[in-house]
């Protein structure tokens, strides 16, 4: 199978997969995962055939770089302590707890080769992580937790994978003051160069004035990032992380209206594909993990699932145990029972970061198709078992009372009241007379209604009809518009680009109607 045949069968499934799993009630990567599995156990399917090496540095920063922007900075600060213990000290424990399984079961693995496939199999995948939190509705400290988490413990599992390996490949033994002094360098030196590029690339962008200029060079800022830390020696991840979180926050303060609109609706399209190749890739991979692994197939699957079955009784425990002793010395917030705990406990699914690191083991490593399949069956049983179960616990604990409505409301509202005040001003100085002022309070009451339905009033509901009736009105006379635009430009003696142009202003109003 080609680049451009998983390309098709990505956007294929995606049209597929995101409107079933609503149906459903199920996360969409799961689904996105089976049609992988599904796809690749179909006779006559050719085995995909994509260098290990290239998957994190291809798929990993633009998803990185999405997930940074669309996260708040004081949401992570706020969590700091509860993401730092998960997204670096579980990370590091649950890692030894796989090379502690591999070692009573697969005693013919060096500890260090053992250690390094706990680190890849350690962190929670970003993507899947963050899907889930967002369809769940679960309340917003917890998403911060789980964003927060996904996005930084990628770093630390990559710094555990690198150190292990080098000290197998060397001959000697892990030193975790060694391996703790390299995650702080590389800490450090990734979120500098994060850091450094992000005020380089705020200068470009404030500079750019094209939309699409502008949507292009955010494309290659996420690439540029992860090369940079890594050919330093530090985190490519943490260098993702750092310039999308800055520029992320910045992007009102560097960007006009329609380039974030422009970049918004670019990002979020290519973040959707290639999350759909990235678990499809995940699904296409069993074949050739299978066939690596050699004939004792169901004793590698049963060592996969008591990896498997480690990594969560690990999560379980250092969410059930953590959490209320961060409640009781730190007064955490999060989790903040331990019906909470449970249900972040329990969304800990793998993702593309375990298989690309796997697959990175070298060839000469003892049981290296073993160790493959182990990590797949990880990813896979991770995956499936919470991310069909976790939406059933979290209504059965009742943890997710989040209400997205009422939280838009009260943005909505409070960003009404901020223009209103304004109004105020202006009309006060005389720079808006009373009609003026009045068009603009009506403008701003249309957000408040667009949003959601206020407690009912006669005088509301004869508003809210005339809002109805104008938008109605609005949108015939754009659609007779671009029905004229549109038979000019089938003239041959009209520059089409012209028309092309207005019918991009008629569609800016259609959108804002």
């Amino acid at each position: 199978m080609d680049r451009i045949e998983l390309l098709i069968l990505a956007v294929g499934a995606l049209v597929v997969a995101l409107p079933l799993a609503s149906k459903l009630g199920l996360p969409y990567p799961v689904l996105l995962t089976l049609v992988g599995v599904a796809a690749t156990l179909i006779p006559g399917v050719p085995e995909i055939a994509i260098n290990p090496d290239l998957i994190l540095p291809l798929l990993l920063p633009p998803l990185l770089w999405a997930a940074a922007t669309r996260t708040s900075w004081a949401h992570i600060r706020a969590n700091m302590r509860p993401i730092l213990m998960l997204a670096v000290a579980l990370v590091a424990v649950s890692a030894f707890a796989v090379a502690a399984v591999l070692a009573a079961l697969l005693p013919q693995v060096p500890w260090a080769f053992a250690f390094a496939l706990g680190a890849a199999c350690a962190p929670p995948d970003p993507v899947a992580a963050t899907s889930v939190a967002g369809q769940l509705g679960m309340p917003h400290r917890m998403v911060s937790v789980i964003e927060g988490e996904g996005l930084g413990n990628d770093a630390t599992a990559l710094t555990l994978f690198n150190t292990a390996l080098a000290a197998a490949v060397a001959g000697g033994t892990i030193s975790f003051v060694e391996a703790g002094e390299e995650f702080l360098a590389a800490s450090v030196l990734g979120i500098g160069a994060g850091l450094l590029l992000a005020m380089i690339a705020g200068k470009i962008l404030d500079w750019l004035k094209d939309p699409i200029l502008a949507g292009a060079f955010t494309v290659v800022l996420p690439f540029t990032a992860y090369a940079a830390g890594e050919e330093i020696g530090g985190s490519g991840v943490l260098a993702v992380l750092a310039i999308g979180l800055v520029l992320g926050s910045a992007s009102y303060h560097l960007l006009d209206a329609e380039s974030r609109l422009v970049g918004t609706a670019f990002w979020s399209t290519l973040d959707l594909l290639l999350t759909s190749v990235a678990f499809i890739l995940i699904g296409l991979e069993l074949r050739p993990i299978i066939n690596e692994s050699g004939f004792d197939l169901w004793r590698h699957l049963g060592i996969g699932l008591a990896v498997t079955a480690a990594l969560i009784v690990v999560r379980l425990t250092w969410l059930l145990a953590g959490g209320l002793f961060a409640q009781r010395f730190f007064h955490s917030a999060v989790p903040a029972n331990w019906r909470e705990a449970l249900v972040l406990g329990w969304a800990g699914m793998r993702g593309v970061v375990t298989i690309a690191a796997a697959l990175s083991l070298p060839a000469n490593v003892p049981e290296r198709g073993t160790l493959i399949l182990i990590a797949f069956v990880v990813v896979l049983t991770t995956l499936l078992l919470p991310g069909i179960t976790l939406p059933w616990l979290v209504r059965r604990l009742g943890v997710g009372k989040a209400d997205p409505e009422r939280t838009l409301r009260e943005v909505a509202v409070r960003v009404v009241g901020a223009m209103n005040e304004r109004i105020d001003e202006l009309h006060a100085d005389g720079d808006l007379d009373d009609d003026g002022a009045e068009r603009w309070r009506q403008r701003c009451r249309r957000i408040v209604m667009a949003v959601s339905p206020s407690p009912e009033t006669e005088s509301l509901i004869q508003e809210r009809a005339r809002f109805r009736h104008m938008r109605a009105v609005n949108l015939e006379l754009h659609a007779a518009a671009q029905a004229e635009a549109l038979r000019m430009r089938a003239d041959e003696e009209i520059d089409p680009a012209a028309v092309d142009r207005i019918l991009r202003i008629i569609d800016r109003q259609i959108a804002n109607a």
